[in-house]
C-alpha cells in the first residue's frame, strides 16, 4: 500500500511540474519603444533607444540605430534641440553647446519606425549647497596604539548640513585611504582608493533613507535639510598626528521620476543573486513606452580627517 501510494505522490508532482512549465497561457508581448535619457547641466541631451523584450524571448537586447528616427526636446514648451544618431558610441546625442539648466522642465517626443510616438516631461533640479560639512572619528575597540597611530576598530561620522537642496538625493562616499600597513621596512601606503564605502547610514530621523547597492537614497518631502551619516571602519589604521583618510563625496540632487528610477534599478541589481527576493519593477515615466527620462544634477566635494 505504501508503494504504490508513492507511486500516486510521484505521479501527481510529474504533472503538477508539466503544468507549471507550460507557456501556453502567458499573453502576447508587443514590444514597445524603451527611451532612457538622464540629463544634467554637464552635457547635452543624449538617449539610448532599445525595444522591449517579453519575459521569454532569449533575443539579445540590442540599441536601437534606425537613421529615421528623430527626438525632439522642449525647454519649457519651446524647442531646444533635434537629436540625430552617433554610429560610435550609438546613441542619440543633440548640440554640444545645448544643455540643460536647473529650474527649467523639458519634455521630449521621439519618433522610430514601426513604434508609436513616445513621450515624457521632467525637469532639471538646482545642485546641492553645502552650508557645514564635519567629519569625526569614534574608536570602538584598539587592538594595538602607539604615540602616532591606532589600529582597530572606529566608526566615521560625517555631518552635512544644506543650504539648497532637494526633497529626492542619492549619496555615493568613495574612500581614498592615507593608512599604512606596517611592512620589513616600516609602514607603506594602503592601495584603497576609489572604493564605495559599505553600510552608510543616516540617523536624522527627519529622513527617509535606504541603503541600496552601495549607494544612499534619502528623501524628505521638506527637502533634505540635514544628513547625520556613520558607518563603520574595521581592522584599520588611525594617525593622531595627520589625515588618515581622503573621502570623496558625490550628492546626487534628483526629480522624484530619477530618484525611484536609480533606487528600483539598484534594488534589482542587489537581489539579483537571491531567489526569495521580492519582485523589483522599475519605474517607468514614459508614455506609450517604457523608460526614464529624469534629470540629475550632481555635486562632488572631498574631506580628509
Amino acid at each position: 500500500m505504501q508503494r504504490i501510494s508513492f507511486i500516486i505522490l510521484t505521479i501527481f508532482i510529474c504533472q503538477a511540474c508539466e503544468k507549471t512549465e507550460k507557456v501556453d497561457n502567458f499573453p502576447k508581448h508587443t514590444s514597445k519603444l524603451v527611451t532612457n535619457c538622464f540629463f544634467g547641466p554637464d552635457t547635452c541631451f543624449r538617449f539610448d533607444l532599445y525595444k522591449s523584450l517579453s519575459p521569454i524571448d532569449n533575443a539579445p537586447f540590442k540599441a536601437l540605430t534606425s537613421p529615421k528616427a528623430y527626438i525632439r526636446v522642449f525647454e519649457n514648451s519651446i524647442l531646444f534641440d533635434s537629436l540625430t544618431f552617433n554610429i560610435t558610441p550609438p546613441y542619440y546625442a543633440g548640440n554640444r553647446k545645448k544643455r540643460p539648466k536647473a529650474g527649467n522642465t523639458y519634455r521630449f517626443e521621439c519618433v522610430y519606425p514601426g513604434f508609436d510616438l513616445v513621450k515624457g516631461e521632467d525637469y532639471l533640479p538646482y545642485v546641492v549647497n553645502i552650508q557645514k560639512m564635519k567629519g569625526f572619528y569614534t574608536i570602538l575597540n584598539s587592538y594595538t596604539s602607539t604615540d602616532s597611530s591606532v589600529y582597530g576598530d572606529f566608526k566615521t561620522n560625517l555631518n552635512i548640513d544644506f543650504g539648497q537642496t532637494s526633497p529626492y538625493i542619492l549619496v555615493q562616499i568613495l574612500s581614498n585611504s592615507l593608512y599604512r600597513y606596517r611592512g620589513m621596512g616600516g609602514y607603506y601606503p594602503g592601495n584603497n582608493y576609489g572604493k564605495n564605502i559599505y553600510g552608510i547610514a543616516d540617523h536624522n530621523t527627519a529622513n527617509e533613507s535606504d541603503y541600496v547597492n552601495n549607494q544612499l537614497f534619502v528623501f524628505n518631502p521638506a527637502g533634505v535639510k540635514t544628513l547625520n551619516l556613520n558607518w563603520d571602519n574595521n581592522y584599520s589604521y588611525l594617525y593622531k598626528r595627520q589625515a588618515s583618510y581622503h573621502y570623496d563625496i558625490i550628492i546626487y540632487s534628483c526629480s522624484k521620476a530619477s530618484f525611484e528610477y536609480m533606487k528600483r534599478r539598484s534594488l534589482q541589481v542587489e537581489n539579483n543573486d537571491d531567489p526569495f527576493s521580492q519582485p523589483t519593477p522599475i519605474s517607468n515615466n514614459i508614455q506609450n513606452g517604457y523608460g526614464i527620462f529624469g534629470g540629475v544634477n550632481q555635486y562632488n566635494d572631498s574631506l580628509k580627517f
